[in-house]
């Protein structure tokens, strides 16, 4: 039971750790499967994984293609496959599509490491001369001086503004727009000879990301989209999701998970009004509550969040008539 547990944190500390998330992250899901289930997809000069499970009834409603994210509050790839059995139970054929995101370096980031750099190199040649000749003959005129010195330099050097940022990442919103991009060409020329309705799941950060893609490119666009929370961690882009969901010409499921996030939880009912004052033909939003999580031993225990998001998706594809 220890061995069982201590198992458990060690895999949580590993979920959290930024380099465990954006580190291998196409390399551990080739690995974490077995052999022939997980399939390639030549994505410009990368190659990125996907999965797909073929639909279980002899009339295929067409290709659903969930996009999933490598973070611990998104779809996990377990619970990808899990939506995907419900879905292909009704006829649909499902694409599991992971995307890794990169982080960019800030200016305030580069600017400390440039500083902390030269700080050493220069820690190591004058300042072990001049220093030391500075201390001293401070020393020597005042003798609390030199007591006083090294406090007040510490104090200086941690006084923090406190509108001021310690962020030393972020992610791009147009780098990872054309990122997406290219994945998608790579996505629709695989599946264009599968016929059907296209379908497509995202959330959070991905979501928003989709949305933009599909505004600047209406190749992409698909027949229907199902959006889970759809965020983005900065202001403006953050705000203008509204404006995406308003002016898509495709109908929007948008499913919002409360306390998932406070940047997606700021925009709800902007996005709800948004697409009333602009006449959007097809659009609904459900809120589905954040207590839905349940740990069982017994493996035909479904996740009550992914019953939720399946039952909604099947049902929005009744109403459009699929």
């Amino acid at each position: 039971m220890r061995k069982c547990i201590a198992f458990i944190l060690c895999l949580l500390a590993l979920g959290f750790s930024p380099k465990a998330v954006f580190g291998d992250y196409f390399t551990d899901i080739s690995h974490g499967f077995a052999l022939g289930e997980v399939q390639e997809l030549l994505v410009g000069e990368r190659v990125v994984p996907i999965i797909e499970v073929e639909p279980q009834t002899p009339l295929s409603q067409g290709v659903a293609v969930i996009l999933v994210e490598p973070f611990l509050s998104s779809f996990s790839l377990s619970q990808s496959k899990e939506l995907a059995g419900y879905l292909s139970e009704k006829g649909w054929r499902v694409v599991i599509s992971p995307f890794n995101f990169n982080m960019l370096p800030t200016k305030s980031g580069i600017e400390s490491a440039n500083t902390s750099g030269q700080g050493a190199d220069d820690q190591g040649g004058n300042n072990q001369g001049t220093g030391n000749q500075s201390t001293d003959a401070q020393a020597a005129a005042d003798p609390s001086a030199a007591e006083q010195a090294p406090a007040s330099s510490g104090q200086s050097s941690s006084v923090i503004h406190p509108r001021s940022t310690n962020l030393t990442q972020y992610f791009d919103f147009e780098q990872t727009s054309d990122k997406l991009t290219e994945q998608l060409i790579a996505l629709n020329n695989r599946l264009q000879n599968v016929q059907g309705y296209r379908l497509v799941v995202a959330q959070g950060m991905l979501a928003a990301t989709f949305l933009d893609a599909t505004s600047n490119d209406v190749a992409f666009e698909p027949d229907s989209l199902v959006t889970i929370s759809p965020y983005w961690p900065q202001a403006d882009v953050n705000k203008s999701i509204s404006d995406l969901v308003a002016n898509s010409s495709f109908p929007v499921l948008d499913l919002s998970i409360d306390g998932l996030s406070d940047w997606e939880h700021s925009t709800v009912v902007m996005r709800r009004n948004r697409a009333k004052t602009s006449l959007k033909l097809h659009y609904r939003q459900v809120l589905l509550p954040s207590s839905n999580s349940v740990f069982s031993l017994n493996q035909n225990q479904k996740t009550p969040y992914i019953q939720l998001v399946a039952n909604n998706t099947i049902g929005w594809t009744r109403y459009l008539g699929w």
